[in-house]
């Protein structure tokens, strides 16, 4: 993919909750994302950060109304200005991928694999020289 978008999450604040710490810890978002962030910029692709403040589940993914209060214990998303109703994480994926649509308009175009027609593949650092080969 040529853009993909995270959310950057309040981690500590989740490892406070007692129901969501284990998970949370067992998750390594920090490393999910360093992760991320490498592998698309290695195969030509960006990586977009989405504002922690960013309401993407209280967000209709319709209408764009935004639902005051949205505990985590409810998990389908209800609109009660158009009646959409959706998973949450669902919901909130679609309003991530708006978002960052509206964020690259105009930047270029996307490619199927983030790769340019013109891109090189970067050099790895050996000096083109293959460790098999005697020298």
């Amino acid at each position: 993919y040529g853009t993909i978008v995270v959310e950057d999450l309040n981690v500590s604040g989740m490892l406070r909750n007692r129901r969501l710490a284990r998970v949370v810890a067992d998750a390594g978002f920090g490393e999910i994302r360093r992760q991320l962030a490498c592998k698309t910029r290695w195969n030509g692709g960006t990586l977009e950060v989405a504002d922690r403040w960013f309401p993407s589940s209280k967000t209709c993914s319709g209408c764009q109304a935004v639902t005051p209060r949205l505990p985590l214990r409810i998990r389908m998303y209800v609109c009660e200005h158009c009646g959409l109703v959706l998973d949450r994480d669902e919901n909130a994926a679609l309003n991530l991928a708006a978002l960052v649509k509206r964020h690259v308009a105009g930047s270029g175009p996307e490619t199927e694999n983030g790769r340019g027609a013109d891109r090189k593949t970067p050099s790895c650092g050996a000096g083109g020289i293959e460790a098999s080969t005697p020298h």
